[in-house]
């Protein structure tokens, strides 16, 4: 199966094997690569930038056999997602070499980031709903002329039942929205597919509209319902 097509969580801080061909000649000052050293074993993560990139455990001559490297304490290079987009890939169950190099390592990629943001790139309720490339960029349905019309947003945060983000494009029609502009969206169901909805958009809500949203927010973080689950308050 193409890499491209397996869905986010199902690879996502886990393992893969990709078949990289000659994307693994970019690995020679890392360690030697032979002409049938096509396989690279990957974990994966989001850069500073948000761009889904492969990290490179080791390599291989085929599927099964794609452990040269392993034991090295550093990552042997860096794919990103647009040049395995197209590969053949399976994931890979881990053995405790695979999780001992790769743990360090997404322990300190992940250093820095938004525990929220975080957490919403593990939940596999929004991977039908992602950019390809940058996972925290997320379809999100806001109302046009009484109808549904969705449009990209990059995720920001969490705040009690909403994802919150910013407008990733300069919409065509004239809704009254503007690229970065705030999104405060709610999941909702549609058989067994998850969509967003926007609630709230834009910088000039009025009052009531500040007032109801913070209302809501304050309300669901008593009861301890968020976006990315519910937690117990005592």
């Amino acid at each position: 199966m193409r890499l491209g097509e397996i869905r986010l969580n199902d690879y996502y801080h886990q393992y893969i094997t990709i078949e990289a061909d000659d994307l693994t000649d970019l690995l020679k000052d890392e360690i030697s690569v032979k002409e049938e050293d096509c396989f690279a074993l990957c974990s994966s993560y989001c850069g500073r930038d948000g761009l889904l990139e492969f990290n490179v455990l080791s390599i291989g001559d085929s599927w099964e056999n794609c452990t040269k490297g392993l034991r090295l304490n550093k990552m042997l290079g860096i794919f990103t997602i647009d040049q395995v987009f197209d590969c053949e890939a399976r994931i890979v169950e881990p053995n405790a070499r695979m999780i001992k190099k790769n743990t360090p390592f997404l322990e300190m990629v992940d250093d820095g980031w938004d525990e929220d943001i975080l957490s919403t790139r593990l939940d596999s309720r929004l991977d039908d709903l992602r950019d390809p490339f940058y996972p925290d960029v997320v379809m999100t349905g806001i109302i046009l002329e009484n109808q549904i019309v969705e449009y990209m947003m990059r995720i920001t945060g969490v705040k009690g039942p909403f994802l919150v983000g910013k407008l990733e494009e300069e919409p065509n029609e004239d809704i009254g929205l503007h690229y970065d502009d705030s999104i405060f969206a709610l999941a909702y169901a549609t058989g067994q597919e998850c969509r967003l909805f926007a609630l709230f958009a834009g910088e000039n809500l009025s009052e009531d509209e500040i007032a109801v949203r913070d209302r809501i927010i304050q309300e669901m973080d008593k009861i301890g319902i968020r976006f990315n689950g519910v937690s117990l308050k005592n």
